[in-house]
């Protein structure tokens, strides 16, 4: 795809595109997780959705949609710079690349250019509200290397990293015992085996008593450490920040939706009389599942359909605030999704906390159609016509150009987009 702009996409549909004198405005969701049949508009007609199905009415959507790759960190790095992860050292030859840790020295490279970085360059007041998850130090604590505020964003309210198991109400729930239940046991008894051994070779005179000391003070502290980084990943990983401030260690997600909105809202008022793009980047629908007490048992789907809802819920507040404010018909706004749903997202109880792809193969951190192809909508009004349909393929890079042809910038000239 290259150079092509998904608007020149839409012009294959018969729009007739007039460049307004006024620059228009950009308000950009991104769902985490979310699958190709989660969504009224792509076939879902259990899980309510009215606001992303309304974005589909009055602009257009996009039918073979796809990501880069399957995965958070590669997936958004290649949305914010127009570029295939691989260029920038977010996906690597036969793995899936994403930041694990806050304290990792890993994220999007600073020499990168995002679209927030372009826009601001020509006069726009940009802001990212959520989800970031292309790390945030490099050297030490003190530098912000990858901090949204160093990759051109005005404004940041969010989750560095993302809401990890760990990050939910529920303690004994972790994204290191989802994937071994019985880690504990295991640890426990394989500390016990330990102990049995090295008794019976003291016993023998295999080991002295000093020796019989140290290796167990050494099999000790490897035994309990996983346990207590289990135990303390909330604390490190979990936390909201504004700007370069931590504002709440660890977050607590239980009303975090409406804290985005609240925070979206403003923004969008704050910014009424200026050109701006403003980034929405949910923690739904990505595990730990959490919803307010208004959107708890809502939905036919459990947990899961729960917080879809209260998603879009959201969109719709963002979206009523741009009409009130008189700024709909000059705002350009896109929806999409990270990767598709997560297949293997089990709660505790057996219920499923992943999303649904459809009649598609697959779906997050798998190159099938399942984890590649995301639901995605746009509208323009006055620009894209209504009840579009495009089911050419196009991709989440094309948003790049896309948004710098409407704010007529220019595209970066020392890298391939």
């Amino acid at each position: 795809m290259n150079q092509r702009y998904m608007i020149f996409i839409i012009f294959s549909c018969g729009l007739n595109f007039v460049q307004s004198s006024k620059k228009p405005n950009f308000v950009l969701f991104m769902v985490d997780d979310l699958g190709m049949g989660d969504v009224g508009c792509f076939g879902n007609d259990t899980i309510h959705t009215p606001n992303i199905d309304s974005i589909a009415r009055q602009g257009v959507k996009f039918s073979h949609h796809v990501i880069p790759a399957p995965l958070c960190s590669p997936s958004r790095a290649a949305f914010i710079t127009g570029r295939h992860p691989v260029r920038s050292g977010m996906l690597g030859y036969g793995r899936l690349r994403m930041v694990p840790f806050l304290a990792a020295t890993a994220g999007l490279p600073p020499n990168e250019t995002t679209f927030a970085e372009v826009l601001k360059d020509v006069g726009y007041k940009t802001g990212l509200v959520g989800k970031w998850h292309m790390g945030l130090h490099c050297e030490n604590r003190q530098d912000f290397c990858h901090h949204p505020l160093k990759q051109g964003f005005d404004f940041y309210y969010g989750l560095p990293l993302t809401n990890l198991r760990d990050c939910g109400e529920d303690a004994t729930r972790s994204v290191i015992t989802a994937r071994i239940p019985q880690m504990t046991e295991i640890l426990a008894l394989s500390m016990v085996i330990v102990v049995v051994t090295l008794v019976a070779f003291t016993k023998i005179g295999l080991i002295q008593r000093r020796g019989f000391i140290f290796l167990l003070a050494v099999s000790f502290i490897i035994f309990a450490t996983p346990v207590v980084l289990q135990k303390g990943l909330r604390r490190i990983n979990c936390i909201l920040m504004k700007n370069y401030d931590v504002v709440e260690q660890p977050v607590i997600l239980e009303n975090m939706t409406l804290r985005i909105t609240q925070q979206s809202m403003q923004f969008l008022k704050s910014s009424q009389n200026e050109a701006f793009l403003l980034y929405v980047s949910f923690l739904k629908v990505h595990t730990a599942l959490f919803s307010s007490s208004k959107f708890k048992g809502i939905s036919k789907h459990g947990n899961y359909g729960d917080n879809v809802e209260e998603m879009d819920w959201s969109v719709g507040k963002i979206l009523s605030t741009l009409e009130e404010l008189g700024l709909k018909e000059n705002t350009f706004v896109y929806l999409t999704s990270d990767n598709g749903g997560h297949l293997e997202e089990i709660a505790s109880d057996g219920q499923r906390e992943g999303g649904h792809n459809g009649i598609y193969r697959g779906g997050k951190a798998q190159v099938w159609e399942g984890g590649l192809r995301v639901p995605t909508v746009a509208m323009y009004p006055g620009v894209i016509p209504p009840s579009t349909e495009v089911m050419q393929p196009t991709s989440n890079m094309d948003i790049f150009p896309t948004i710098i042809k409407l704010a007529n910038a220019s595209l970066p000239s020392d890298r391939v987009i």
